[in-house]
């Protein structure tokens, strides 16, 4: 895969979408600096299509975003797919939300193929470099991007400032709920590494999540699309993997084991206790709800964690709509 641009496919997809703007309704524009700005999400209310974009630019063209269901009864929620079959470029290298830009309360998270480009690939040794001639940043930020973070990205990357193509969508909105549900197979990879599990034994990831209800509320939309990770996302990985290197992984891996006493709370009140800064949540706060992982060797397949169905209800329609019909 190293002759395998991640930012060239993704700036193409983005470039594809700009062609589409009333289709997608999105808007794009020049920054001053030269940076080309993408809004899917601040400005302009995006779309369904515009968050397959926004999830599939970020995977550099190397997994697929697809719709389907998730039943949370008595009500019914969309849910985002993933599917991907070059999980540590795809997910490590380059989708992972791990690019600090900007400090303090509600700071954007950036991700994206610009990171292999930058060569922030820090948390796996993969390999891969994209010595790109244009990069595409990915924002999860309630803010326009300004000239200052757009240069910080291009001096990161070592290219020209209208090199860059920054895409970018707010918590409330519908790109935004989509991109977070989307990230169940690159939330399970990085912990996955973290816990001391070879990610490259990884061949293929499937994730689904369902994506929050809208809501206007920049805070509250943070912890609605959160929670549908943390308390709703299960991830199917299927590794070259023996036995005894999954069981010891698969115990320790998820959110109900990492949460503590934070268990059973809506994320809005664990993002309010780390002060609305993401960069000072503890990592292992952010772990998945779910994980399947199939060994290839063996056939046996390990599950850990799990689905937290009341406290989506409560979290996203009241304590009225809490049931004990399902665990």
């Amino acid at each position: 895969m190293q002759n395998y641009s991640v930012n060239k496919v993704g700036v193409q997809m983005a470039k594809d979408a700009m062609a589409r703007p009333d289709e997608l309704q999105i808007r794009w524009w020049r920054a001053e600096c030269g940076a080309t700005l993408i809004d899917m999400g601040i400005t302009c209310p995006g779309s369904w299509k515009a968050g397959q974009v926004f999830v599939e630019s970020g995977m550099g063209g190397l997994g697929r975003a697809t719709y389907g269901t998730f039943d949370l009864s008595p009500f019914l929620l969309p849910s985002i797919e993933v599917w991907d079959d070059h999980p540590v470029i795809a997910e490590v290298a380059s989708r992972a939300s791990a690019w600090v830009l900007e400090r303090g309360e509600f700071a954007p998270v950036a991700g994206g193929p610009a990171r292999a480009a930058a060569l922030l690939d820090r948390r796996a040794v993969s390999g891969y470099v994209d010595h790109a001639e244009e990069v595409l940043v990915q924002l999860h930020t309630s803010r326009i991007p300004s000239d200052e973070l757009c240069l910080k990205v291009a001096d990161g990357c070592h290219v020209r400032p209208e090199q860059v193509y920054v895409m970018f969508a707010s918590s409330a909105s519908l790109v935004g709920a989509i991109q977070v549900a989307a990230r169940t197979t690159e939330q399970t990879m990085i912990k996955l590494h973290v816990h001391g599990f070879d990610i490259h034994s990884v061949r293929h990831a499937f994730g689904i999540a369902p994506v929050a209800p809208l809501i206007r509320d920049e805070l509250q939309a943070m912890g609605w699309i959160n929670d549908c990770l943390n308390y709703g996302g299960t991830t199917v990985v299927y590794a070259d993997a023996p036995d005894d290197a999954i069981q010891p992984v698969i115990e320790r891996l998820c959110f109900d084991a990492n949460a503590g006493e934070l268990w059973n709370l809506p994320f809005v009140e664990i993002f309010n206790h780390f002060g609305r800064n993401w960069h000072d949540v503890p990592p292992l706060i952010d772990s998945p709800a779910k994980v399947i992982i199939n060994s290839l060797q063996t056939g046996h397949s390990f599950v850990g964690g799990q689905i937290n169905y009341d406290l989506l209800r409560r979290s996203f329609f009241g304590a009225g709509a809490v049931s004990s019909d399902r665990t």
